[in-house]
């Protein structure tokens, strides 16, 4: 069996993966309102097309 150790705590770690799911909710949702309003910019803004790599 492989055992692994990690410097976080299960607390950090869940806390991250909320951040990520709170930005992935954000860029999803800024997207479907763009997409109702038929607005062509939402395929250049690189904070909707890669929500986890830009920086806010």
């Amino acid at each position: 069996m492989i055992a692994a150790r990690t410097r976080r705590s299960h607390a950090a770690f869940a806390a991250a993966l909320a951040r990520k799911a709170a930005r992935l909710a954000r860029a999803r949702a800024e997207a479907a309102l763009r997409a109702r309003k038929d607005d062509p910019g939402r395929w250049r803004d690189p904070r909707l097309l890669w929500p986890l790599f830009t920086k806010d």
